[in-house]
């Protein structure tokens, strides 16, 4: 039955030409405009298709891993990098990141180091799978020491708790040996449905720790790799504190508390972007929208061309980065 199905929806769909591509072009419409789930099921519906074409089978992995589809990512990922469908070392960074997803450290090992063995990495790809080589052998060795570990841990963090429960379990950590905990609290680093607040407090506690390896980041469509104990504080990013500079000369003696407020969004917006700096990094622009962020807060006119002018910017990059800081604002008022 299910056999004549299935030819049934074949014999449906193949006489509409052009079907599979108008559903492979709108299924990266939706995956580069980050409707994922939409972006899943117009892929699927050209993979099914044609499961041999190598950019649909691309774009459908892309689209499953970006939507946590996780086991079915890797699995599809398998597949294509069994039977060398599409370009090898593109597949196979998309399936290193979904093993990291699901903790399958021992897995990334054992892809990995074959490659290296057989001296089949390329150039501009080996730092990079080193990295996640030694990072997979440090956390498969915690995770060696977390099973075998009898102590009554806390609860670690997920996604099912509040923000105050999360910032609860992190704030209990600060008084205990966090290395069973590591590997959760790497992957609440990469999962992008965890709050930026947490994932600060989670860099922050890292670095207190002194955790000497590498982490990936993602924050506000951005990420990156870094290393805790390493990344600079806070305070010490050049841009917020020029950016700072350039509001208080121009507000410090006629509108101090204004300048007080803007300061302190600031500082309140640096901590969740962290590790992250403002992007584009022109000083200019991001005082231009946060002074425009003042008017706005005391309700007065202000016109962009203006305050564009007078900051020496273009419309558009003030345009860009005052919608930023609306956005960090609106995220800001789920912290209580």
């Amino acid at each position: 039955m299910k056999k004549d199905k299935n030819s049934r929806d074949s014999a449906t769909i193949i006489p509409f030409p052009g079907l599979k591509e108008r559903y492979f072009e709108k299924g990266v419409a939706s995956l580069e405009s980050h409707h994922f789930q939409e972006a899943v099921d117009m892929l699927r519906y050209a993979h099914q298709m044609d499961p041999d074409d190598p950019q649909i089978s691309a774009a459908f992995l892309a689209a499953l891993y970006e939507n946590g589809d996780y086991d079915e990512s890797k699995r599809i990922a398998e597949e294509l990098l069994k039977v060398g469908l599409g370009n090898f070392y593109d597949i196979l960074d998309i399936y290193l990141m979904i093993l990291i997803q699901l903790n399958d450290y021992k897995q990334v090992i054992t892809t990995l180091e074959p490659l290296f063995e057989e001296n089949e990495v390329p150039p501009d790809k080996a730092e990079h799978y080193v990295t996640l080589l030694q990072l997979s052998k440090r956390a498969a060795g915690n995770q060696i020491m977390a099973d075998s570990s009898k102590e009554d841990h806390a609860p670690l963090i997920h996604n099912g708790q509040s923000l105050q429960e999360q910032l609860a379990s992190l704030n209990r950590l600060k008084d205990k040996n966090i290395h069973p905990y590591l590997p959760s609290l790497i992957e609440r680093l990469a999962d992008e449905k965890v709050h930026p607040f947490i994932k600060t407090v989670i860099l922050i506690l890292l670095k207190e720790n002194e955790i000497d390896q590498m982490v990936l980041v993602k924050k506000f469509d951005r990420q990156k790799t870094c290393n805790p104990k390493k990344i600079p504080s806070i305070e010490e990013f050049p841009i917020f504190y020029s950016v700072k500079s350039q509001i208080e000369s121009q507000l410090r003696d006629h509108n101090p508390v204004l300048l007080e407020q803007i300061h302190d969004m600031i500082k309140r917006h640096s901590f969740y972007l962290y590790p992250f700096e403002l992007n584009p990094a022109k000083p200019a622009v991001w005082a231009a929208a946060y002074r425009a962020m003042g008017h706005e807060m005391y309700g007065e006119n202000w016109r962009k061309n203006k305050l564009a002018e007078y900051y020496g910017v273009e419309e558009k990059e003030l345009e860009t980065a005052f919608a930023f800081i609306v956005k960090l604002e609106e995220i800001s008022s789920t912290i209580v």
